[in-house]
């Protein structure tokens, strides 16, 4: 049975190919010759014998599938972009098996989001305070429209679809590891107009990680401890776990933080 053909351009002409064979566009051609000469730094590493080993540990490391759809991995994808973090290259972290379908999307993404206006003047608001502060509540007032918001009680209620107090360990390392994706992101993108990172204590990764790239405020809820102790218990909220934390943030310094009451 003859294969079915297709319409496609080989070298600049119009031609009947077999549906299957895949054809170097002549923009593909120009566009790779044009990073050869200008990107040299860029192709040699991706021609390297470093980045082949390392391309093969994410395969084995992912199982061989698209980290997204479940499919085939066809290919180890930057989660932040090599030449937007060229320092996080070989980072684990940062790299994730896709399938081609997976990867042409999120390139589509990105390509947005750099030609598309979607840069904006982004300003990090860590807001900390005690459980019962009014974190939450502060944050949902003075929001915009182009925020983001990390809020971990939010995201453990939303994941186990358990009250915000009860928590589960194993959803735990789930929420822990978006937001260090999350935080990797941050470092390289302008998306949003603010981001709000509702937290009890101060994070000093947060500080070295974003303030070289963006302007950081800091913001701290302060209400007194048994205010917040009367708030929890009128919402049953309150148990021993959170005794602790009470005790904990006692020791933590606030110094370069604004004071603001909820």
């Amino acid at each position: 049975m003859t294969k079915p053909t297709k319409l496609t351009f080989i070298n600049g002409k119009p031609t009947l190919a077999p549906y299957d064979q895949i054809e170097r566009k002549d923009n593909d051609r120009t566009y790779n010759q044009s990073r050869d000469v200008n990107q040299t730094k860029y192709v040699k590493f991706y021609h390297s014998t470093l980045w082949t080993h390392k391309r093969e540990t994410i395969k084995q490391r992912d199982l061989d599938l698209c980290q997204r759809c479940g499919m085939e991995l066809e290919l180890v994808d930057h989660i932040v972009p090599s030449k937007d973090d060229w320092e996080d290259r070989l980072s684990d972290d940062n790299l994730q098996g896709l399938c081609n379908a997976c990867h042409q999307l999120k390139t589509k993404r990105e390509w947005i989001k750099h030609h598309k206006g979607a840069n904006r003047y982004m300003t990090i608001n860590i807001v900390c305070g005690l459980p019962g502060s009014g974190k939450s509540t502060y944050v949902y007032k003075h929001r915009t429209e182009h925020d983001l918001i990390y809020d971990y009680d939010s995201l453990m209620q939303s994941l186990t679809g358990l009250p915000s107090h009860v928590k589960n360990f194993d959803v735990h390392d789930y929420i822990v590891l978006f937001f260090e994706q999350m935080l990797r992101k941050l470092k390289s993108e302008q998306t949003f107009d603010n981001v709000w990172i509702i937290q009890t204590y101060p994070d000093e990764r947060i500080d070295s990680l974003l303030s070289p790239y963006h302007h950081v405020n800091h913001i701290l809820i302060d209400v007194d401890k048994q205010t917040c102790i009367d708030r929890l218990n009128n919402d049953k909220r309150l148990n021993s776990s959170l005794i602790s934390v009470f005790n904990e943030f006692e020791t933590k310094n606030f110094t370069n933080f604004k004071r603001v009451t909820e």
